[in-house]
């Protein structure tokens, strides 16, 4: 990792020779210790910040000073936030629009709100200081919230004031957008952030946590100046300000219902007008201004959605269901529909365009279709003989099992097969529509047809990445009985040990135990048994012995059904606690 800073260039400010290598021992560090404690991590944070104390604006300037820094503070103290806000104070419009420093003034602003807004007012043993949720790095003690709050407000009031400048900056732009979210309580968990290191393109709105009322008050605010601004019509055209408009649609979404309406008005009406003599909506020019319409969807109030579907979508079926560029606007309409009424109507239009849509292999239309069936509980049936007759794979009671080769290849019976006479791979698209049928209140025809599979063809089909995940909506869907699920079971008799050496096999296994009784788990693990050392010759085969303690199976059958229903004693005697642990960390 030094390494590669090494041989980057446009790595900013030059570091003194000294600084730079302390800071290439630090990054080595931090990569090198996999699982640090807190503790360890405090205490280096004091020793960096004392060692760049008086240089902390050119170290923010400096690529792998910028890094440092922030990999490093979110596990910094109040006083040390404190020093390095002093530091970057007469140099914060600099550091907003640079390349490297941006980002710590951003990871500062997060932190800072985090901590400002998680705090319970449960104390504990001590008395002392807040209960902290589990992932959190820092404790916070109550006298410290004020402290935080008064350092994201001030860092927020700075950018909000410099918006003129600071929306068309190409780094400052991001500043600002993580000041509108923190703002809104669409606040990052650190420990999140960290596992994944990648901010999702969409926030989380079911995760917008509380925030006090100067947040909220800051925010719209800024967000009512922002929409009155003679250029905010402009902001659809360009990508950098498109999505500026789309974080502020998210952060109003149940902040202030009647500023998003006022602003999706302007936004579908002021700023992009049609014409008579245009048949499309102009908002569907440019990828900028439909991923805006998009959010729109998203955000909107189940009146205001109704309206975005009638003026932009209902007369245009057809082209914007075959179009690149817009047929995700489609699926977004189709995922965020509210309304059973709206829906129907749609079903009705979109289903006749289905030839088409799956000749021009838009198929996630076909996906978010599925899904809105299952999620309001209506057209179901008609979906599924719309995709029959799609497919052409109308079941017959000689050939039941075609239906779920047709659906997870999105092929006609006569195209099953590639050149050389092997069965096509499974299609994304063509796994998902399935695992919604199997979740519908009637899977008959679905169900029916995976059990009239051989037992060739479920191996291939379980062992397969996209078509695991049909066994899990197999086995998890309400609507799908005992006596099937058991049908399913003694049809994989025979293949549990070429599973298990599967990765995604060894999954299906795992999902069967879960519902298996002991009768059915004893007639798995003599098979497993059965294969002795070769079960361990793989990853998956290994990991799935040690989970089920295949040697101890071996050795004594008994011990191990003692065993068992321990863990199964275990397991329902502390249910009720995980559960309400789970309940206090997610309120």
């Amino acid at each position: 990792m030094a390494k590669k800073f090494c041989r980057q260039r446009n790595s900013g400010n030059t570091l003194d020779q000294d600084t730079y290598q302390y800071m290439i021992r630090i990054l080595e560090l931090i990569r090198n210790d996999n699982s640090p404690s807190s503790e360890d991590m405090t205490m280096l944070v004091q020793n960096v910040y004392q060692e760049i104390a008086g240089r902390e604006v050119e170290c923010a300037c400096n690529q792998i000073g910028s890094f440092v820094i922030d990999s490093l503070l979110k596990y910094a103290n109040l006083e040390i936030i404190q020093k390095f806000i002093q530091a970057f104070e007469s140099s914060l419009r600099r550091l907003s629009s640079d390349r490297f420093a941006s980002h710590i003034l951003q990871k500062i602003i997060i932190i800072c709100a985090d901590r400002g807004n998680r705090v319970s007012k449960t104390k504990n043993a001590a008395g002392n200081k807040t209960r902290v949720k589990n992932g959190d790095i820092v404790e916070v003690k109550p006298s410290e919230v004020q402290f935080y709050n008064d350092i994201v407000l001030k860092l927020s009031r700075f950018i909000l004031n410099n918006s003129e400048e600071f929306v068309f900056d190409s780094y400052a732009n991001y500043v600002f957008r993580t000041v509108i979210e923190c703002l809104a309580g669409l606040i990052e968990n650190n420990s999140e952030v960290t596992k994944n290191n990648k901010k999702p393109a969409i926030p989380d709105l079911a995760k917008r946590r509380p925030v006090i009322q100067d947040y909220k008050d800051l925010l719209i605010q800024s967000c009512d100046r922002l929409q009155k601004w003679p250029q905010f019509c402009q902001f659809g055209r360009e990508q950098l300000t498109s999505g500026l408009v789309q974080c502020v649609l998210y952060s109003l979404k149940d902040v202030d219902s009647d500023l998003l309406k006022t602003i999706i008005k302007k936004i579908t009406t002021g700023c992009f007008k049609t014409t008579e003599d245009e048949k499309l909506p102009s908002i569907f020019n440019s990828e900028c201004s439909i991923r805006i319409l998009e959010t729109c969807l998203v955000v909107a109030s189940p009146k205001t959605f109704k309206k975005l579907y009638k003026t932009h979508f209902a007369k245009n079926f057809e082209y914007l269901c075959l179009t690149r560029e817009t047929n995700f606007s489609v699926q977004r309409l189709l995922d965020y529909c509210v309304s059973k009424e709206i829906f129907e109507e749609i079903f009705d239009n979109i289903t006749e365009h289905f030839p088409k849509i799956l000749n021009q292999g838009f198929t996630g239309i076909l996906v978010s279709t599925g899904n809105a069936c299952l999620r309001l509980q209506t057209k179901q049936g008609p979906f599924v003989s719309a995709m029959t007759e799609l497919l052409k794979c109308d079941v017959t009671a000689d050939n039941q099992a075609q239906l779920i080769r047709c659906i997870t290849t999105l092929k006609k019976p006569s195209q099953l097969k590639d050149e050389s006479g092997n069965p096509l791979p499974i299609h994304l698209h063509g796994s998902l529509i399935l695992q919604a049928i199997l979740k519908f209140n009637k899977p008959i025809k679905a169900v029916n047809s995976l059990l009239e599979m051989n037992t060739e063809e479920l191996v291939q089909l379980f062992m397969d990445p996209k078509g695991s995940r049909i066994l899990d909506a197999f086995m998890d869907s309400k609507y799908i009985g005992e006596k099937s699920r058991e049908k399913l079971y003694k049809k994989l008799h025979g293949t549990w040990v070429e599973l298990a050496k599967s990765i995604h096999g060894s999954r299906c296994i795992d999902k069967i135990w879960e519902w298996a009784q002991m009768k059915q788990k004893i007639l798995i693990m003599e098979e497993l048994a059965a294969a002795g050392q070769s079960l361990g010759a793989n990853k998956p085969g290994k990991i799935i012995s040690m989970k089920l303690n295949v040697p101890l199976f071996a050795r004594d059958k008994k011990e191990w059904s003692q065993v068992q229903g321990k863990k199964k004693t275990t397991k329902a005697m502390f249910a009720e606690i995980i559960g309400e642990t789970e309940e206090n960390e997610n309120p």
